[in-house]
């Protein structure tokens, strides 16, 4: 059973980590980080979120092989997942798409359009 409330954010970018469960969490959302791929795994899978916010690039494992992984996962295949892009490269972004992401959100983006996007998928 996934957590209507509950996000899980990856990025090696702790600022941007920091910022965004700030703002996750002032909407009333319960806020899971993680500092690379593998952590971003494992958790979603002991903790079953409602929503996954992946950056594209993190060391061990970057995001891109980290959807891939989470989408032919069975227990976390229906989670869905939004990537985090600085320089949206269309290449990679297609690639996550295919591997089942739901969208992207380009980095630095205004905090209405995060919420919009957190929004429309987690309701």
């Amino acid at each position: 059973m996934r957590f209507a409330n509950k996000i899980l954010i990856a990025d090696d970018d702790g600022e941007m980590l920091d910022t965004l469960a700030e703002l996750l969490e002032g909407e009333g959302y319960e806020v899971i980080q993680a500092e690379n791929g593998l952590e971003a795994l494992e958790s979603a899978k002991k903790e079953l979120p409602a929503l996954i916010m992946l950056d594209i690039h993190m060391p061990k494992m970057d995001g891109l092989k980290a959807c891939k992984a989470i989408k032919t996962d069975q227990v976390t295949k229906s989670i869905p997942v939004v990537m985090l892009t600085v320089e949206g490269s269309m290449s990679e972004i297609e690639q996550a798409i295919g591997y089942g992401a739901k969208t992207y959100i380009t980095k630095p983006s205004s905090k209405e359009e995060i919420l919009k996007v957190v929004k429309s998928i987690v309701s």
